[in-house]
């Protein structure tokens, strides 16, 4: 009996032990972490500043907030090209609009409040599409068309899905992009009772853009 109480005691103590030495190994870590990054800061010198910086990886759409974000304190000359945030509360309510790497800096270009930048019609929904350039008529395609969309299956026949359908957004028109950029996909907004139609088609064949003989008109009475 009292060989039993010695051997609990003496495994209550192991494991004791084992835990002190992992919160010690932990600290020691971190420490070594802090202090690597402090003696860079001190060698590359030059003007520092405070800025969000995530904490772990984050996916897209996923909520910002002090449990995947902190502050620090950053070399000026280091910081990536776009408008850094400088408080936790900055963050408040936003949530990533792209993915977002383990101790990147964040910056206002790749958060947002989780809503969408289109306006889409009452009764419609915004359908995205792959294209290109030839697909969409040269890369004459551009949010405000009014499009007949054709579907080209693997039979080689060539079908109508829809006619005098309104583009909402090509990677064209986004706010980051360039005049010289070829069309890689399209943003359509189509009747629900078309969506899964569309995305299949999307999937399973190839389709293509054309613009009806009336564009301008069209164009014209949808930016009034």
């Amino acid at each position: 009996m009292k060989a039993s109480k010695k051997n609990l005691i003496l495994a209550i103590a192991c494991a004791a032990l084992a835990s002190l030495c992992v919160f010690g190994y932990t600290a020691t870590v971190s420490s070594e972490a802090k202090v690597a990054r402090d003696l860079a800061i001190n060698k590359y010198g030059g003007e520092r500043t405070e800025v969000v910086v995530a904490t772990k990886d984050i996916g897209a759409g996923e909520v910002l907030n002090s449990s995947n974000c902190e502050l620090k304190t950053w070399l000026v000359d280091l910081l990536p090209k776009g408008t850094t945030i400088s408080s936790l509360d900055d963050i408040d309510d936003q949530v990533a609009a792209v993915d977002i790497q383990n101790n990147e800096v964040l910056l206002f270009e790749r958060i947002g409040d989780g809503s969408s930048r289109i306006n889409v019609p009452s009764g419609l929904e915004a359908v995205s599409i792959s294209s290109d350039d030839v697909l969409a008529v040269g890369g004459a395609i551009r949010a405000g068309s009014f499009v007949d969309v054709y579907v080209e299956t693997d039979k080689n026949n060539i079908v109508l899905l829809g006619k005098n359908i309104l583009v909402l957004e090509t990677n064209k028109s986004t706010k980051n992009s360039k005049d010289t950029e070829e069309i890689t996909w399209v943003t359509l907004a189509v009747e629900s009772d078309s969506v899964s139609a569309l995305m299949k088609a999307s999937s399973n064949g190839t389709i293509h853009l054309a613009l009806p003989a009336v564009q301008s008109d069209k164009s014209k009475n949808n930016n009034q």
